[in-house]
């Protein structure tokens, strides 16, 4: 099986308009977004680390599996834990982060799904 791009899941304009709204370049931002989706894949694959957290968390993250992606809701302290394995600055790790919330409400928005299901938690997108 061909591992597919690790930013397939995620939309250019997107991360693009995050990049000019925080002040970051698009490299830095895209190559930050492809450490974290590398990083994923590095530990079980992310089909093994999403069955992972299904099994172990005491709540299910998963929103829903897509053909290209998992969309996830975990508590905050999820995207603490990468940013510090990573070793990304705060400002990048908020960036990186809101990249996965747009792309999570845009994503439930094309399923026509409730965005509230994240109320309280931080999105992640990991693509498959």
């Amino acid at each position: 099986m061909t591992e597919s791009d690790p930013l397939a899941a995620f939309d250019d304009d997107l991360i693009a308009a995050v990049a000019r709204d925080r002040d970051i370049g698009v490299a830095r931002l895209s190559a930050a977004l492809c450490r974290q989706q590398e990083h994923a894949r590095s530990l079980p694959g992310v089909d093994g680390l999403v069955y992972e957290w299904r099994r172990f968390l005491p709540y299910d993250p998963l929103v829903h599996r897509g053909e290209t992606a998992y969309y996830l809701v975990f508590l905050p302290s999820v995207w603490a834990e990468f940013g510090e394995q990573l070793s990304f600055d705060e400002p990048l790790l908020e960036a990186v982060k809101r990249v996965h919330d747009q792309q999570f409400s845009r994503a439930l928005a094309s399923l026509d799904e409730d965005d509230s299901v994240r109320e309280g938690g931080a999105a992640m997108v990991l693509t498959r």
